[in-house]
């Protein structure tokens, strides 16, 4: 949270730098310093920032009179904020204008195959509409003007008319009422669900994290189905070595010269698995935006992998957590290599790629609001944890990754009893649920008190309802959500790990009974 909210003000600092500075500095007889401080354009900013609605491909974020009167509520809101966005993005026209007719112009309209003629000659219908000119004989056209003429009939006397006091501007004036009415440049605000007399109507926001609503909107909420935690990829990565080094040494007392070769050997081990995975991440977890064969082989599309008890229906995002992205909403691009929560709601992956490329600070994994690890995570941890052999395969022929991982998926979405008997199968997912319990006991440390103790949760709620200040309210809230997804994680996970046990025991028996 402190990350998310210094960002915020190193970006309003820039801004205000690059921005207002210059204006103040070249027009002072204008603007003058001590009307226009850093302070009040922090509060001008968050104002806009935290009403503003992505109206259309024109206006793009804008102040809508009306529309910003609504409180959130995520998943049983009253209405929903309605807009056409493909717009002209030079004038804001909804219909065909005259940049698009230029554009079309340009591009030329005798271009194309037979199988397009038809749509090309609807496009010059629908061009010819917006710039006036008919495609149309002249031969057709004066025979629909002779049409129209004897549709009318002889002609009153005008004297007459008038005499009858006839309104002559009634017509045009209906005809004007009835074109305004079918002006399409609107924002909508579309009631969803009936409402009670005197209930409070509600409008969402989005579907945010705590987090997010909390350094965004100044507010959060309890039980919020968007929530996660978060942990960085170096925290991962050493309860990895720890993890493959407790395997080495078990319970042997080893010297200190030979732990050190043992911590390498670990290290050196976990390094090469890690890379692995990294290298070929867009192949196992493909992104949205990747391509769509790359999509079908990817094990993503099946669902999470974190173990069989998981159910797919109950969480919409899989394990992934859903949006963990939070956009700085205005238009300039702020660089942040030191936070561990890179927060873009709109789509700045691709951005976060290339600082971890160019040496920025690594991505972070994520846990949902259930405490569960997301895709990523748990493929990453079987990568490491499967033994030589396999990995040995994984290497020769990232098939047979992907066949390893879709059968994980398989495995969680139905069950798999013979993975059940298969001891080197449950050693590695004994290995992945171990991690991620010591992932989130990790993650647990950072909300402990001043004498290094849990605040259980429910003394949490009680110091809470005693609040008055919302600031605080509302930063306790954000805490307390946290640490329930944290003490869930860290529950589920050891479920796992002693499901393992108990199946690994079962599998002996049956060796021994076989025998």
């Amino acid at each position: 949270m402190e990350d998310a909210v210094h960002n915020d003000l190193r970006d309003l600092k820039d801004d205000y730098k690059s921005i207002v500075v210059p204006l103040i500095e070249e027009y002072p007889y204008i603007f003058k310093e001590g009307d226009f401080s850093f302070d009040l354009f922090c509060r001008i900013s968050t104002l806009i920032s935290s009403r503003a609605f992505e109206v259309d491909a024109f206006h793009e974020n804008a102040m809508v009179p009306f529309a910003d009167i609504f409180n959130h509520r995520s998943g049983d809101e009253h209405v929903h904020f309605v807009t056409d966005f493909d717009v002209c993005d030079a004038c804001g026209e909804l219909e065909y204008c005259e940049h698009q007719y230029l554009e079309y112009l340009e591009q030329g309209s005798d271009a194309g195959d037979d199988d397009d003629q038809w749509s090309d000659m609807e496009d010059d219908e629908k061009m010819s509409q917006a710039s006036g000119i008919s495609l149309k004989s002249e031969d057709e056209n004066v025979d629909e003007e002779d049409d129209e003429e004897d549709d009318e009939g002889p002609l009153q006397d005008l004297e007459e008319l008038e005499d009858a006091q006839v309104n002559f501007w009634k017509k045009d004036e209906e005809k004007e009422k009835a074109e305004e009415e079918e002006k399409k440049d609107t924002c909508d605000m579309i009631l969803e669900q009936d409402i009670k007399k005197g209930e409070e109507i509600f409008n969402t926001y989005g579907q945010h994290p705590n987090i997010v609503l909390l350094s965004k909107y100044g507010f959060c909420q309890d039980n919020n189905e968007n929530d996660y935690i978060s942990v960085g990829q170096d925290t991962v990565y050493t309860a990895c070595v720890e993890a493959v080094l407790d395997g080495m040494v078990g319970d042997k007392k080893v010297p200190k010269h030979d732990q050190d070769e043992l911590i390498e050997e670990a290290m050196e081990r976990v390094q090469e698995r890690f890379g692995y995975y990294l290298t070929n991440e867009h192949i196992f977890c493909p992104k949205p935006d990747d391509d769509d064969d790359e999509e079908e082989d990817g094990c993503c599309a099946d669902g999470c992998c974190d173990g069989e008890d998981h159910e797919h229906g109950d969480d919409e995002d899989g394990c992934c957590g859903g949006d963990h992205d939070y956009d700085h909403e205005h238009g300039h691009n702020h660089d942040h290599h030191g936070d561990d929560e890179d927060e873009d709601e709109e789509g700045e992956e691709d951005e976060d790629d290339d600082e971890e490329e160019e040496g920025g600070k690594p991505q972070p994994y994520f846990a949902n609001v259930e405490g569960l690890y997301e895709d990523t995570v748990m493929l990453l941890l079987h990568v490491v944890f499967v033994n030589d052999r396999t990995f040995g395969k994984f290497k020769e022929d990232i098939g047979e990754a992907l066949a390893y991982f879709e059968r994980l998926a398989e495995e969680s979405q139905k069950g798999d009893k013979k993975s059940r008997k298969n001891t080197e199968h449950l050693r590695t997912k004994k290995l992945v649920y171990t991690v991620c319990k010591r992932l989130s006991e990790l993650r647990r440390k950072d909300y402990l008190d001043d004498k290094d103790q849990w605040t259980p949760i429910e003394k949490d709620i009680e110091s809470r309802n005693k609040i008055t200040n919302k600031r605080h309210y509302y930063a306790l809230t954000c805490r307390i959500s946290e640490k329930k997804i944290i003490e869930k994680s860290i529950e589920y996970y050891d479920s796992r790990v002693k499901s393992c046990d108990t199946e690994a025991v079962e599998a002996k028996t049956r060796k021994k009974q076989k025998n």
